[in-house]
Parts: structure tokens; sequence; C-alpha cells
């Protein structure tokens, strides 16, 4: 009976001395995952924004002017507030940059949001290059009249807004753009 509890000591020794650096060997890779990503470049998901992602009719949008940066609908109701406003670029998700006018004529929601978007994205173009190249990895959407601020309200302007594929701007989008691509020197 003592030569059998003796064999089964070492094997259970074994056996949680095992278990008990698995799991020390767990903690400290992970200890080691949080304490380097604070010094690598995080991985980001992308952020994509289309046509559709803010229209007129959303509260506020129809007040913004060149240069204004505001946060994106959801994070501006987490906040509290009933309507998009204007606040400090850095940290915020959008700058408007221009205006395209579309062409007048009938309702028509496809026409309107292929001409805003392609509108949108040669003016884009003209400012920054592709859309999603770059450090920032800027991007554009067009806020386009809907229906009834087309047909009520004879809107026929898109609004332009430049948003990083990363999140919030850590710099102005605008005034880190120093000359159009091809320009050296400006």
């Amino acid at each position: 009976m003592e030569t059998a509890l003796r064999s089964r000591r070492p094997r259970a020794l074994v056996a949680c001395l095992a278990r008990t650096a698995a799991v020390v060997l767990v903690l400290v890779l992970a200890a080691t995952l949080l304490v380097r990503g604070g010094e690598e470049e995080p991985v980001a998901a992308s952020v994509v924004k289309g046509p559709h992602f803010v229209d007129a009719e959303e509260p506020g949008v129809l007040t913004f002017e060149n240069g204004d940066c505001f946060h994106d609908p959801a994070v501006n109701r987490a906040m509290g507030e009933p309507q998009l406003n204007t606040v400090g670029c850095v940290g915020a998700e959008n700058e408007v940059f221009s205006f395209v006018e579309l062409r007048d004529g009938p309702w028509d929601a496809a026409a309107v949001a292929r001409e805003g978007v392609a509108g949108c994205e040669r003016e884009f173009r003209g400012l920054w290059g592709e859309p999603g190249s770059g450090r920032a990895r800027l991007a554009v959407y067009p806020v386009l009249p809907t229906r009834r601020s087309w047909t009520a309200d004879g809107d026929r302007n898109a609004m332009c807004v430049v948003y990083s594929q990363l999140g919030e701007f850590t710099a102005d989008p605008i005034t880190e753009v120093t000359s159009p691509p091809g320009n050296a020197g400006g």
C-alpha cells in the first residue's frame, strides 16, 4: 500500500507542476503581448463609410461648412448630443472639405449617389491622392441630399467629408495638406 502511494505522489506532483507551468507560461505570454501592444503600431480594423453613412436629414449636418470637423452620429448620440455639431478636428472622425454641385432634375436616388460619390472622390484625389492610401489612410464619403431635401428644399449639393479609416483624427487632415499630389513645392 505504501509503495502504491509513493508511486502515485510523484506522478501527481509532476502533473500539478506541469499544469502550473502551463498557466504561468500563458500568463507571461499574455502580459508580454499586452506590454508590447502599447509599443507597436496597433492593428486597427478599417472603418468604411459610404454615401448613406450620413445624409442631409441628420440633425445638425446642414450647418457645416468647409473645415468643420464632427463626430460620427453614433459617437454623438453616445455623448448625449441630440444633433451633430462642430468639434475640434483632433479626436473627431470627420471633416468637411468641399461641396459638389449636383445636376438638377427629378429625384433619382441612384444617380444622386453616383454623382455625389464621383464628385467627392475627384475633389479628394486633388488633395490627398487615392482614397485609403497614406499613413492616416484617409478616405471620403459624400453627405447626399434626400428625396425630401431635393424636392422640398431644392438641395443640389453633396457635402464631401474626409475621414480616417483608422478612426479618430490625430491631426487636422486639411491643415496637413501642403500641396496637391504632383506639385512639388506647391
